[in-house]
């Protein structure tokens, strides 16, 4: 064999190993949020219960969800990092993201070790879809049975406020979620902020509230998975991040009406 086609024959293994490391690296690596090649990556969304330490209160308290968008119910509302709050019956019911592959940053070869490569991506070409609205109201329904267990809840489009058992509550309260949003940065890692407006009424003076606080939360950083994880990994990390996320802002919301309402 001569010496070029030895250099010829080399490298064509040399590409070869290559191709192969780079195809394993791709199904493997494919992320900022993501695994698998299928570019919708959707679940179950799953609501945990609220764990607090409040204790409880035995005011009747009717509690009613207001709409982030008009016409929506909170429950129905869900948001991205792409456009904000929008509303989707279907996507309420789940969480994921989407991922323009398209953004790939090209393969590099790992400094050291022949034939392979590192396959990137950008926080920035995955839209990272979170139903915030059933989320809250889940996590915050939960807590508020152990901290106000005489209490009632209802949204804005039901009539419920107006049955009888309402009749039997001291105050009403009104929640909304003002704001919400969700970013990714660094890469596989999720930054969430919100704030929630909360409005205290006398029954039978619900023109005027007695009490107006709002409730803000932020946290940043939060990691749900490395590059090697698989695209359910990443959606569990989603949503335990954000159920907790619901969580500190139901209990700061709870701790101040047990503050305004006292025993």
């Amino acid at each position: 064999m001569t010496m070029q086609s030895t250099f010829s024959h080399l490298s064509r293994q040399l590409w070869k190993a290559r191709s192969v490391s780079f195809f394993a690296a791709l199904a493997v690596c494919v992320t900022g949020c993501g695994v698998t090649l299928s570019p919708v990556k959707r679940a179950p969304v799953q609501i945990f219960l609220l764990e607090t330490s409040l204790p409880t209160n035995s005011q009747a308290l009717l509690v009613r969800f207001e709409e982030t968008l008009t016409g929506t119910p909170l429950t129905e509302t869900v948001w991205d990092n792409v456009s904000g709050a929008f509303a989707d019956a279907r996507e309420s019911k789940q969480i994921g993201f989407t991922q323009d592959y398209s953004q790939l940053i090209p393969a590099q070869i790992i400094a050291g070790v022949p034939g392979a490569v590192a396959v990137g991506t950008r926080p920035d070409y995955t839209r990272i879809i979170i139903p915030f609205g059933r989320i809250f109201e889940g996590v915050f329904q939960s807590g508020l049975q152990k901290a106000f267990p005489n209490s009632i809840t209802c949204s804005n489009q039901s009539d419920e406020f107006k049955a009888p058992a309402a009749e039997e509550t001291n105050r009403m309260v009104s929640l909304k979620v003002a704001e919400f949003k969700v970013w990714e940065k660094p890469l596989n890692h999720l930054n969430l902020k919100a704030q929630v407006e909360c409005k205290v009424y006398r029954m039978g003076v619900t023109n005027r509230p007695e009490f107006i606080f709002q409730v803000c939360n932020q946290a940043t950083n939060q990691s749900i998975g490395s590059v090697l994880s698989t695209s359910s990994g990443f959606i569990k990390g989603m949503n335990k991040i954000s159920n907790r996320f619901a969580a500190a802002l139901s209990e700061d919301v709870l701790r101040q009406l047990q503050a305004i309402v006292g025993n």
